[in-house]
């Protein structure tokens, strides 16, 4: 039996549809995805653009049937017989109703919002979408640039009430730039960590002191369930900078031309610097560090690109 590809490997080397991922995004499914690579069930991408994502689930998850939603009618070329491709707009409630009462209805084990990024189209999504989340499945929410507009209270505090909402959520995953939701069970786990803290303040300013490790915070006085919504906006404001960074173009103005070579880069804030991840579980959390100041940017991969036919 062939051993599937990691994602960082297949993006790496993928040419042909056009797909444009943050480096970022795919360490982060590498992670938390890899338990599907064997795995029978089904995944939602929010953003089908070009197509050339759909070729990489089907290569490193093969067992996973993808579903892919986008306004864009030229992505129905894409349709075959492991593949589903909803027209819908997702902010639009009526539009989420229609696709899990008619076309997945036994529900998602992986949702991925790569659609468009703005923060009334990421709520809508993170809304509707959580409770049709198989268990042990895992929600997906990148490009989440908040440096952009005020995401902290558009998107990031409503979807602490939508998260706490839900008794079926094992942990939330903070990186740049994304925000993942682990359906209970986990299977995934952190690093241990070398060092424990009982407040934000002194975990944040001990960040420097543990480069290339992890540290804890945890603190008794503070609840049994950290996963409600006013503890999950805590850590939404406290760890909000990592989605701040400053993107530059390289080439200059390529992002909107279709030329092969383009990338994304950024100016690194300064938790971005140090903070590789952030998982939160009920009673404690645990944060990354980076060993070194990171290269956060996303590659344009693929030379076939679509033409927009839509609203």
């Amino acid at each position: 039996m062939a051993i599937a590809p990691t994602f960082q490997d297949y993006y790496e080397q993928h040419t042909g549809r056009g797909v444009w991922k943050w480096n970022v995004a795919l360490d982060a499914y590498q992670r938390h995805f890899n338990s599907f690579a064997s795995k029978a069930g089904s995944m939602l991408e929010i953003g089908v653009q070009s197509g050339g994502s759909i070729n990489m689930y089907h290569a490193v998850l093969p067992n996973l049937y993808y579903y892919g939603m986008d306004i864009n009618r030229n992505c129905e070329a894409f349709k075959d017989a492991t593949t589903t491709i909803y027209l819908g707009d997702q902010a639009s409630v009526p539009g989420w109703l229609h696709f899990f009462s008619v076309v997945a209805t036994q529900g998602l084990d992986i949702c991925i919002d790569d659609g468009g990024h703005q923060a009334h189209q990421m709520l809508a999504t993170i809304q509707q979408v959580l409770p049709h989340m198989n268990q042990g499945g895992f929600f997906l929410t990148e490009d989440i640039h908040g440096v952009n507009d005020d995401y902290l209270s558009k998107f990031f505090h409503p979807a602490a009430d939508a998260i706490g909402l839900s008794h079926l959520v094992d942990s939330v995953h903070l990186y740049p730039f994304v925000l993942g939701v682990q359906m209970a069970p986990g299977i995934w786990q952190p690093p241990a960590a070398v060092a424990t803290y009982s407040t934000f303040a002194d975990l944040m300013k001990s960040l420097p002191q543990h480069l290339g490790t992890a540290v804890k915070l945890e603190n008794p006085t503070w609840g049994a369930n950290w996963l409600t919504a006013d503890a999950l906006k805590n850590f939404f404001n406290t760890f909000y900078n990592i989605y701040e960074g400053v993107v530059r173009e390289e080439p200059e103005h390529c992002h909107n031309g279709m030329a092969d070579t383009c990338a994304m880069i950024v100016t690194n804030t300064e938790q971005q610097n140090l903070v590789k991840g952030v998982h939160i579980y009920k009673t404690h959390a645990i944060v990354e560090v980076h060993a070194a100041p990171p290269v956060i940017a996303a590659y344009r991969k693929g030379s076939q690109w679509i033409a927009y036919n839509g609203p």
